[in-house]
């Protein structure tokens, strides 16, 4: 470990990781394992001295971290979570006492939360498993067929279309429902002539005739006012829905003639027509 300088230890934080991995294996003796379990033990102290030199640690503190890792991966088989946590508390003072608090606490967290992670992964290397044969089971993944085109499915625009249709449809049954209860209907009613309760003369006849008169000429001229603006409406959406069975979604008349959904026809469908002036 004398060998493992600042300069060095820099230069190795530079390489690639497999050259990395064997160029500080090189500085450090590894009687305690095998060749197997040897590469791990390896990988570890690596990987402990790059956080290390990553966070910003000085040279020597990184040196000191590679060697803390050596020496604590052997103790790793057989700890449970709370010896292992122990074991870490004890070294890390021990082996980093000039240490920075933001850098012992950055230390102290990643240590952790690897050891604990992969615990069984190290229980394994470290008591042996790793010279265990292994069993390979061959096993088949079959996905799913792939789905046909949608040979039925629908064009959005044709959707478009229908529901449009659709919406037309009910808006003119609708309308035509109002026109048959409106001429199937009393178009007039006296209910709104007031007739005096004692004897009329002849003066008291013609008032009560004429009021009645006006009164019935009113209604009739509401109700024919009404029965035109259906018949309107009615034209209006008949007439989008033939410019819909020609494949348009929009209406080609609707410049002339446009029913809103509430049924009432547009400014532009009551505009009067120009008259030419007379010269």
């Amino acid at each position: 470990m004398d060998s493992l300088t600042q300069r060095e230890i820099a230069l190795i934080a530079r390489l690639q990781r497999e050259a990395g991995v064997q160029r500080l294996s090189c500085h450090f003796s590894w009687p305690e394992f095998c060749d197997e379990q040897r590469r791990f033990h390896q990988e570890f102290v690596y990987d402990v001295a790059m956080f290390a030199a990553a966070r910003g640690f000085p040279w020597p503190d990184v040196i000191r971290a590679a060697a803390m890792a050596k020496g604590i991966f052997p103790q790793l088989d057989g700890l449970d979570v709370p010896k292992l946590l122990s074991l870490l508390r004890k070294v890390l003072p021990e082996c980093l006492p000039d240490l920075s608090s933001v850098h012992r606490h950055e230390f102290t967290k990643w240590l952790t939360d690897t050891c604990v992670t992969r615990r069984r992964l190290f229980q394994a290397v470290v008591g042996g498993a790793a010279n265990l044969s292994t069993a390979h089971i061959h096993l088949e993944v079959h996905l799913p067929p792939t789905p046909r085109p949608l040979a039925r499915g629908t064009d959005v625009r044709e959707w478009e279309r229908r529901r449009r249709h659709a919406e037309l449809t009910s808006m003119l049954l609708e309308k035509e429902e109002e026109l048959r209860v409106l001429r199937d209907g009393s178009r007039v009613t006296l209910g709104e002539v007031d007739f005096p309760e004692d004897e009329l003369d002849e003066e008291g006849v013609l008032a009560v005739v004429r009021a009645a008169v006006r009164a019935t000429e009113d209604q009739m001229m509401a109700s024919l006012t009404q029965e035109a603006s259906l018949l309107s409406d009615i034209m209006g959406l008949k007439l989008q829905q033939a410019a819909l069975s020609t494949g348009g979604l929009h209406n080609p008349c609707r410049a002339h003639h446009t029913v809103s959904r509430t049924g009432t026809p547009s400014k532009t469908a009551q505009r009067p027509a120009k008259t030419k002036k007379k010269d």
